[in-house]
């Protein structure tokens, strides 16, 4: 799958912080775009996931968000993150949603269950994970 023509994207710290100002973007744009509030609700809830795996398991590189809200029947958003080690699983068919306990990856089987479509690549020393969602 490539990425959409029209996705604004955005760049981000790769903090923890950043979490909360990737899913302000992320939801503006979406409210931008007259989105429905369960989907709005939905993709705050993914790209918050997202944007903390990358801080974690990230090189510290920026974080880059993209948002697509403009192609006819689809929201997507990506996540684009410099890759330095261990990475968790990158077949989102694996993702679960972890025990409590374990210190991160609660949230990647949401993430599964909430997009309609995933792709997950690692291009150039990049990670991109590009969620798709029906309008």
């Amino acid at each position: 799958m490539s990425a959409p023509v029209d996705l604004l994207m955005r760049s981000f710290a790769s903090v923890p912080r950043s979490a909360r100002a990737a899913r302000d973007f992320v939801v503006d744009e979406l409210r931008r775009a007259d989105a429905q509030a369960r989907a709005i609700a939905d993709f705050e809830l993914m790209v918050s996931e997202l944007v903390t795996n990358s801080v974690q398991y990230g090189s510290g590189a920026e974080i880059v968000v993209g948002v697509d809200a403009v192609t006819d029947g689809w929201f997507t958003i990506s996540i684009s993150s410099g890759v330095d080690g261990v990475l968790p699983p990158l077949d989102p068919a694996s993702w679960t949603v972890a025990d409590a306990e374990q210190r991160s990856g609660r949230g990647l089987g949401i993430v599964r269950a909430l997009a309609d479509d995933l792709s997950v690549a690692v291009t150039d020393g990049r990670l991109v994970i590009v969620c798709r969602r029906r309008r």
